[in-house]
């Protein structure tokens, strides 16, 4: 599939004219290219597709509104974008003339009694001539560095997003595991109350007894585990919605069910992540405010021209203008390095871009087969659920009716257990690894469509 990504593009993007540095042309993928694990469906993930309202959650929703306006990362990610923007405004001006003004009065006594009065004004002027567009490089590159911080911001969002709904649905998770281990613990105490009755009476053995106390005390034990993994995930929601760690534990107060998708999935194509995924958009800003740069280290190797004047008014007026001419001759090796540094630096903005497309691609393609074989895993684990309920009920009746043992009662329990536990796991997972997918694929942090 990247050998779509075109081989001229080194080429085109590092190589051009001599004055003005290379012409930078934008990498493409040829959109004909398709993931290996395609997955069937309706729903294709991109920038503007709010892929976290297919939980049906409205909770979650909040939360993610609520992340986006108050997280301190987002945040810090908008104030960098000012200061590039800034610094874009900077260079723009570069290409304005520049000049001070000044004026000036004095009073002076001649010693017979007479007071004199004296004034005076001046204003200098300097416009430097662009003759071999190195200012027009210097534009170039500082509104790339911009786009590229604005990308950053994307990024951010983008990663917000996902951190805080990966978050709720785990915390979701250990809610329910926490109901399920603490009706289990319930289940299995009343029946540990009836066995040692039974057992005082001679009706079961101590080795009964002693595999019921286990039972019990292995299920206590996994609760508090439970609860601290509970407490720490939310305490990561409060921050990353840039709040107390603990502000949101009212929120989870009262159980809820993990949340399940409402919709399938349809990837797209790879062409579509050089459009949506933020990670990639920076790249390839960064790669053309690298190019530009070559372009200013190149200016500098020929001569600058700028024009200056003066305009000088006190008892007379006078004024001065012309050109100045700057020759780099003694420095001429150091700025022939320079270039070659500048030229070096874009190739690793280069490498740095094919980079982040790979790895892109892999991130896509991993969450693919990570959904696909988790929802596998689902059904068949909810099918085990379904045949464990099935045979503790069987179990339970024919030990009323003294047809079974404890032992066999016990055993079927323990599964049941096992089989709900995993069964919510793996709702998780399969919840996780959709999101790890619409993180893949760049969906939802442009909300600019609401």
């Amino acid at each position: 599939m990247l050998r779509s990504i075109t081989s001229m593009l080194m080429a085109g993007t590092l190589a051009g004219c001599t004055t003005l540095g290379p012409a930078y042309i934008a990498p493409t993928i040829s959109p004909a290219a398709q993931y290996g694990a395609a997955l069937a469906g309706a729903k294709t993930i991109t920038a503007q597709v709010q892929w976290w309202r297919a939980f049906g959650d409205s909770v979650l929703d909040g939360l993610i509104e609520a992340g986006l306006a108050q997280n301190l990362t987002v945040a810090q990610a908008a104030e960098r974008v000012v200061a590039a923007r800034e610094s874009a405004v900077s260079a723009g001006l570069n290409n304005v003339p520049s000049g001070t003004a000044m004026a000036q009065g004095a009073a002076s006594n001649s010693g017979m009694g007479a007071t004199l009065l004296s004034a005076s004004a001046s204003v200098s002027l300097s416009w430097e001539i662009d003759l071999f567009g190195g200012l027009a490089s210097k534009r170039a590159a500082a509104q790339a560095s911009l786009d590229a911080a604005i990308e950053e911001a994307n990024g951010a969002r983008l990663s917000l997003i996902g951190e805080i709904a990966r978050n709720y649905l785990q915390a979701r998770g250990f809610q329910d595991r926490l109901q399920i281990a603490r009706s289990t613990l319930e289940g299995q105490n009343r029946t540990l109350s009836v066995t040692r009755q039974q057992n005082e009476a001679g009706l079961t053995s101590n080795l009964d007894l002693a595999q019921l106390g286990g039972d019990v005390s292995t299920t206590a034990a996994s609760i508090p585990t439970l609860e601290i993994a509970l407490s720490q995930t939310i305490h990561r929601l409060g921050v990353l919605l840039g709040q107390e760690p603990k502000s949101l534990q009212r929120l989870f107060s009262n159980g809820a069910q993990i949340p399940r998708l409402k919709v399938d999935v349809a990837p797209g194509i790879p062409a579509d992540l050089m459009r949506d995924r933020p990670d990639i958009r920076q790249a390839e800003r960064q790669l053309a405010s690298a190019t530009a740069a070559i372009g200013v280290a190149e200016a500098d190797l020929y001569p600058s021209l700028s024009l200056s004047g003066n305009l000088s008014v006190a008892s007379a007026t006078s004024w001065t203008l012309g050109p100045s001419l700057s020759l780099p001759i003694f420095n001429r090796g150091q700025l022939k390095q320079t270039v070659l540094i500048e030229q070096s630096k874009a190739r690793q903005s280069y490498l740095a871009y094919k980079q982040t497309v790979l790895e892109a691609v892999e991130e896509v393609e991993n969450a693919l087969v990570g959904l696909s074989k988790q929802q596998t895993r689902r059904q068949q684990l909810a099918n085990s659920y379904t045949h464990y309920v099935q045979a503790t009920e069987l179990a339970d009746a024919r030990y009323a009716a003294g047809e079974t043992t404890l032992l066999t009662l016990l055993t079927a329990q323990r599964s049941l257990y096992t089989a709900r536990d995993s069964l919510a796991q793996s709702t998780v997972d399969v919840g996780l690894q959709y999101i790890a997918l619409s993180l893949a694929l760049g969906g939802g942090w442009d909300l600019s469509s609401r």
